[in-house]
């Protein structure tokens, strides 16, 4: 299983090493830093997050209160009344300034806490596929058979096994719909299934005959990823 992290806020002092630390523990993914609760709704919805680790933030959130020289983690537990709907879990307050140990002990009891009691799992994705629109019909879009997403000029268009669909959607709602432990943006232009993946070389990834290009940084955060067991 691999946690899927969101960062909420701004910086208080201590803060700045925190992405680093979250990207040496091998199952945690940072799936983005937000700075108002407006763009972290955006991941919170998909229901694919399962901790939010909130700083000071510009905007009002039902959260505990923030205290002066700590951060609030949180585990997200999800449900269906609202649609879409979600709470808050408190999990630990991390003292400022925290240490690498510190975060992993953290991480390390909510997994097992995750794990064990099965407080939170994303139900959003039960099915084994989303429904796309294209030009002309709505397409059923098997996880299983989505090999990547490219962008081109005025559209998208999904790689799947036996087929090509394209669409006029936009990415960020396509990466919405995809379950963030098994799919990664990899490029401005890229979303790739790690099932799919050939092979991973030092600045590319091959899904197939498809040769797509890394960045270190992008390279190092995939093999992490990709080297983890997909539940």
């Amino acid at each position: 299983m691999v946690l899927n992290c969101i960062i909420l806020g701004n910086n208080p002092e201590g803060f700045e090493e925190l992405e680093d630390f979250l990207s040496a523990i091998p199952y945690v993914y940072l799936v983005c830093r937000s700075r108002t609760m407006a763009e972290a709704r955006f991941w919170l919805e998909t229901q694919t997050i399962h901790v939010l680790i909130a700083g000071d933030y510009d905007d009002p959130l039902s959260l505990p209160m923030t205290i002066t020289g700590v951060l609030p983690v949180l585990i997200m537990a999800y449900n269906d009344t609202p649609p879409g709907g979600f709470d808050f879990l408190p999990a630990a307050l991390m003292h400022l300034p925290f240490t690498a140990e510190a975060l992993n002990n953290v991480f390390s009891k909510i997994y097992k806490t995750i794990e064990m009691n099965a407080i939170t799992y994303p139900t959003k994705y039960s099915a084994d596929y989303f429904t796309l629109k294209t030009q002309h019909s709505f397409e059923k879009v098997f996880y299983e058979d989505l090999q990547y997403v490219e962008v081109m000029d005025d559209h998208i268009m999904l790689h799947l096994r036996d087929q090509k669909l394209v669409t006029t959607e936009k990415l960020d709602w396509i990466i919405s719909q995809l379950p963030a432990s098994a799919f990664m943006r990899v490029h401005h232009w890229f979303v790739i299934g790690f099932r799919h993946i050939t092979s991973l070389a030092d600045d590319h990834v091959m899904i197939g005959a498809a040769r797509i290009a890394l960045t270190k940084e992008m390279r190092k955060e995939l093999a992490k990823r990709y080297q983890l067991p997909m539940e």
